[in-house]
Order: C-alpha cells, then structure tokens, then sequence
C-alpha cells in the first residue's frame, strides 16, 4: 500500500501525462505495491477533477495489464477551513475513509494552533496524517515537536527516499531518528517521477529490517493497510529520549551503508 502519491497526470508537480504516469505505476508494480493512493495538492485541483482523473488512469492501467487498484485522495493544507471542506465534500480523505493527509502550509514555521487544527479534525470525525514531516524545518531542528501532534491521536508519515538521503541530510537524519524512537506510523513514497523521486517502498523497507528490525516494517505495513481498510490504528507512544537524542556516530554510518 502507498497512500501518498503524485500520480495523477498534468495535475500537480508529479506525473506529466499518462505516459508518464503509467510509467511511475510499472515502477510501483514491480516493486510490490497493489493499491495507489493518488493524493495530489489540493490547492492545484479539486474533487471533480481528481475522481475523473482517477477513473481515467485506473483504465489505463487495466489496459495495460498492471496489477494494481488507483485510489483517490488529496494531499490537503492544515487550513482553519479544512474541517469545513471535508464536511461539504470539497476534500478527499484518503479512499472514501476517516483518515485525511495534511501537511502543514508553512515548512518552515510551527504552527501555535497546530493541536487545535488537528483536534477539530477528530472531533469531526475524521483521522490526520501529517505528511513527509522529516521535510519540515521545525523538526529537523526539534523532533520532539511531534510529540505535540501524536497527542492529539494524528499519524506521522514519512517518505521512503529521506531515508536514503534524497530530501536533504537533515530529512535522513530525522526520518530515522523519528522511526527509531517509534514515532513513525506510515512510510510512503510521496512519489512524483518514474525516476527521482519514484514509487518505490521495497528498498527502504529492507533498510529499516537491517537497521531495526523486520517488526518495524510489519508494523508499518500493517498500518497503511489499516488506513486504506478504514480501520483504526494505534496511537504510537514514542520515546522522548530518543526524539531528542542525535543518532550517534555509529547509527549514522549505519544508516549511511544501509546495515
């Protein structure tokens, strides 16, 4: 299961056209993956047009014989009128399900009202999963931050290719460090390209079995089928320790040779 992806062709910043698009979908069948989760930016569609695209696309794929189910979703802002959107169905949740991907609108500032945003989802009845949060300026300076955020019942997803350094070292650094402090609940490809920035979970799933365990990656598995299935997920109880302890040298080269 991959439930953050720019598949979408000519919608966003991810696939360009359908050629490229069922170019990135090869690359998830290969790899394993049997359900997509087309999650574009909100801000660049709307629900209209991503059903219709996802229509179109899951078509294609049948024509072509790939072994995979599209899903429709929407990679939504943290904005005051997102409980509102969702409500009157100018939103996508993840599948037709309670769970809802936000990321926040600003990377480089923490949000004062960030509990209050997510607690108005729940309270709405609907599930956060923040998005790509090793990408955020505020994290990788203070991961404990997240804590704020896991309180409050959201999820912390994080992409497959931080952890081979693809976002930055810093992203790589507090991917693992979120993932060895149990933070984590969902890794997903967060893809845009057949080729730099692609739907690709197998590898990073083999690099957590060999830094921390096959656990580890069954219970990230387990929890993007979770999402997909409309079921509920346990809240992670992370260590704060190891949220605000830099890996040490060894974990780094370790994660740096992938072992």
């Amino acid at each position: 299961m991959d439930i953050h992806t720019h598949v979408l062709p000519g919608i966003d910043d991810g696939a360009r056209d359908i050629e490229q698009a069922l170019a990135m979908l090869r690359v998830a069948a290969a790899d394993g993956t049997q359900i997509v989760v087309a999650t574009p930016h909100a801000r660049r569609t709307d629900v209209a047009q991503v059903v219709a695209a996802v229509e179109r696309l899951q078509e294609a794929i049948d024509r072509q014989s790939l072994p995979l189910q599209l899903a429709s979703g929407m990679e939504e802002q943290l904005w005051p009128d997102l409980v509102d959107r969702l409500l009157v169905g100018t939103a996508l949740t993840l599948c037709g399900t309670r769970w809802v991907l936000v990321e926040l609108p600003d990377w480089t500032a923490w949000p004062s009202d960030l509990t209050d945003r997510l607690l108005e989802l729940r309270a709405a009845g609907f599930r956060p999963i923040l998005a790509h949060v090793e990408r955020y300026g505020p994290i990788q300076r203070q991961p404990e931050r997240l804590l704020e955020a896991i309180a409050t019942g959201a999820l912390i997803q994080v992409n497959a290719d931080s952890l081979f350094g693809q976002n930055g070292y810093a992203a790589q650094q507090v991917a693992l460090r979120l993932i060895r402090a149990g933070a984590v609940s969902v890794l997903a490809s967060d893809a845009h390209h057949p080729e730099w920035r692609a739907p690709r979970l197998r590898p990073a799933f083999e690099r957590l079995a060999a830094l921390f365990g096959e656990e580890v990656v069954s219970r990230l598995q387990a929890n993007a089928v979770a999402v997909v299935r409309d079921q509920d997920v346990a809240s992670p109880s992370p260590d704060p320790d190891m949220l605000s302890t830099s890996m040490t040298l060894l974990e780094r080269v370790r994660a740096w040779v992938g072992f």
